[in-house]
């Protein structure tokens, strides 16, 4: 209720929708965010695009998947691209949040195996079977641990990529291959890093690669918190082998307990 009267409230300090306000990049009300890209009249046509083939190019795009934003078929039905200098910023997030999307869904994949790895100073269980319980069982100190290591990785990623990208550095880009064929300014990775050489085709195909698992990892993990929320089981990637009751029953098929 807060947040709707939040929304109602700024969309009538600044006479824009939220969904406006992003697709024009104006996020402050105050001091007026981005600056709006001004609008070109013309009567140029543009080629379709390969996601919405019925559907113009959106403007700032380019349509073409090994281009500037490795993937970039033209899906833009939000119309979030028309503010160009924000677009390195939605490349950032897309980026970001698929990674972690992978990385949960690998979690859930080796939790529901049964498969636990507790570095949390606890002396309480955890459920294997519900990861949604999981997190629930996990003490304070635990989340703390969790939160700060979230929080300083992104002050640093802040601080080294994203207010870095007028100066030449890649969304996304953590230094973490420092020999990549990335052609621009690289941030200097506080950890450990590796060396691996690729050509650029080879570079712009690992890219690609990425920004489809990304995004499928993205919707998998969301049907999986969702079948985990639904059933009080979490899915797994490792297909289970359990036969059902009925299933293994001979003679009987009334289901025990009744």
């Amino acid at each position: 209720m807060m947040a709707m009267a939040a929304i109602v409230a700024q969309n009538g300090a600044t006479g824009q929708s939220l969904v406006e306000q992003f697709t024009t990049g104006n996020l402050n009300p105050f001091v007026g965010g981005y600056a709006r890209v001004a609008n070109h009249s013309g009567t140029a046509l543009r080629a379709n695009s390969e996601a919405l083939p019925w559907a113009p190019v959106p403007e700032n795009l380019t349509n073409n998947i090994v281009g500037p934003y490795v993937g970039d078929a033209g899906f833009d039905p939000a119309g979030f691209a028309k503010n160009k200098r924000l677009l390195p910023w939605y490349r950032e997030a897309e980026l970001a949040h698929g990674r972690v999307c992978m990385l949960a869904v690998l979690g859930y994949t080796v939790q529901t195996s049964g498969a636990k790895w507790e570095p949390f100073i606890t002396r309480y269980p955890t459920d294997s079977a519900d990861p949604l319980k999981a997190a629930t069982q996990v003490p304070i100190i635990g989340w703390l641990q969790i939160l700060t290591v979230i929080a300083l990785s992104e002050l640093w990623r802040y601080e080294n990529v994203i207010s870095k990208y007028s100066q030449g550095v890649a969304p996304g880009d953590l230094g973490w291959n420092v020999d990549a064929p990335t052609g621009s300014k690289r941030p200097k990775w506080f950890g450990p890093t590796f060396t691996a050489k690729y050509s650029p085709e080879e570079w712009n195909n690992m890219k690609l690669r990425e920004i489809k698992h990304c995004r499928l990892a993205m919707v998998g993990f969301f049907f999986m918190v969702l079948t985990n929320a639904s059933t009080g089981v979490g899915p797994s990637l490792i297909p289970s082998f359990t036969q059902s009751e009925f299933q293994s029953s001979v003679g009987d098929f009334i289901p025990k307990g009744l």
